[in-house]
């Protein structure tokens, strides 16, 4: 039974969204009221990291709760002060259109180049209208509540829409949808869900289990004894197995909650035809497109991220008058460094000491691969271009999944052991299958 203190970061979580899509839906783009707004929203997010710590420590949820608060924030900053959306205009209607029985963006108002104008989602600039006058008070009243009602609705599916879906402001590289038809996507969709919330089960284990006792208390927890077993008296092909296990169950449980997290709101949204099948694609390209560090990132990973951290980057970068040819490489540091800062703030919330995270080193070093590997393709171009593809794609998968074995330990190791000691149900590293001594 939650507690009214337990209610407290999860109310507080979810009036982050909601007060943004207020000033989106009804504040001009220009308003003055969205920058004190960012802040405060800033600053709520900051009680919800320490309600969050105070009230749901040892629970699943303190983690995830604390992490999605500050991405809601940046999400918040690139849609009121960056890109400046708006469904509000002094001298423009925005028009809200139906997909499927449904309501979605059809037009906005946003001035990140420059515009003032209503933008509609393939981008075309449309012609300013003016709203016609009805002489029936009551009917202009009733059709004025109507219309504000569907401007918020619209401005939060929009907060809720990371990937800036059907917008100018859509990611590059997003998947297509898999389908278009509406009974394919439902039954496809209800299937991935229920394999997702299969495999979080069967690869989450009760702390209570004794094989998992003894493979925990051999996890190292010092950077330098995970990074370089052999300087801190840590290898041996028991270690190694220990820690691809514990790596491979912790990618799996991540990567199960994403789409479990993802396709469920697909799922009611297109069943209640709310939404149509096509605002939502696949919410990454698949595994099968991680054969680089960079592609594995960018692309078989989730994309929730991607637009909050360019727009902030790109800003960033402009004001330190960074020139074009390095903002590739600044926005590419940027990115990780905040996504490591994320993921502290969440491993903070699931009780791990800021000193004892290693979420922040993890990122780091993901730009080190990147770096790493780009180099190696360019050195490596008359060796490689002989290679037949599949060779090559191999060659990148064995990389990646070795480079993540050598790194992920360093981030997951806390939090591994600090879900131990609150006897939190965590991460198995016996896959579903029985226990044994690793």
């Amino acid at each position: 039974m939650w507690t009214w203190p337990q209610t407290l970061p999860l109310i507080q979580h979810q009036s982050i969204p909601l007060i943004t899509s207020l000033l989106v839906a009804f504040t001009p783009a220009t308003s003055p009221l969205r920058g004190p707004t960012a802040a405060l929203l800033f600053a709520l997010a900051c009680s919800v990291q320490f309600n969050a710590q105070t009230y749901l420590a040892g629970t699943r949820i303190s983690g995830p709760i604390a992490a999605t608060c500050w991405i809601s924030v940046l999400n918040a900053v690139d849609l009121l002060v960056l890109s400046r959306f708006s469904f509000c205009s002094e001298t423009a209607t925005t028009t809200i259109t139906t997909t499927s029985s449904a309501s979605s963006i059809s037009s906005i108002t946003t001035d990140s180049n420059g515009s003032n104008g209503v933008i509609s989602a393939n981008g075309t600039t449309k012609e300013k209208t003016t709203p016609k006058h009805p002489s029936n008070t009551t009917s202009t009243s009733t059709s004025t509540s109507s219309n504000a009602l569907k401007k918020y609705l619209s401005a939060l599916s929009l907060t809720f829409n990371f990937r800036r879906i059907a917008t100018p402001h859509q990611i590059h590289c997003l998947p297509r949808p898999a389908t278009t038809s509406k009974t394919h996507f439902l039954l496809t969709s209800t299937l991935k869900l229920l394999v997702a919330v299969c495999l979080v089960q069967l690869s989450t284990l009760e702390t209570s289990d004794e094989y998992l006792t003894r493979a925990v208390a051999k996890l190292p927890l010092e950077p330098k004894t995970i990074l370089f077993p052999f300087l801190g008296g840590h290898p041996g092909a028991r270690n190694l197995w220990l820690r691809v296990l514990f790596t491979v169950s912790f990618g799996v449980v991540c990567r199960a909650s994403v789409v479990a997290g993802y396709t469920l709101p697909a799922v009611l949204g297109v069943g209640l035809e709310v939404y149509g099948v096509e605002m939502w694609p696949d919410v990454d390209g698949g595994l099968v497109e991680g054969w680089s560090v960079g592609r594995f990132w960018g692309l078989a990973w989730h994309q929730t991220l991607r637009q909050v951290l360019t727009t902030n980057a790109d800003f960033l970068a402009s004001v330190l008058r960074i020139s074009p040819s390095w903002r590739r490489y600044f926005r590419l540091v940027f990115a990780f460094t905040v996504s490591g800062v994320v993921h502290l703030l969440m491993d903070v919330g699931f009780g791990v000491s800021i000193e004892k995270s290693g979420a922040l080193l993890f990122f780091v070093l993901q730009v080190l691969g990147i770096v790493l590997e780009t180099v190696v393709v360019v050195v490596s171009a008359p060796v490689r271009d002989r290679m037949p593809l599949w060779m090559r794609r191999g060659v990148g998968y064995a990389w990646v999944a070795a480079f993540m074995v050598w790194t992920a330990p360093v981030w997951i190791n806390p939090i591994l052991v600090q879900l131990y000691s609150d006897g939190v149900r965590m991460m198995s590293p016996f896959l579903g299958f029985g226990g044994w001594d690793i």
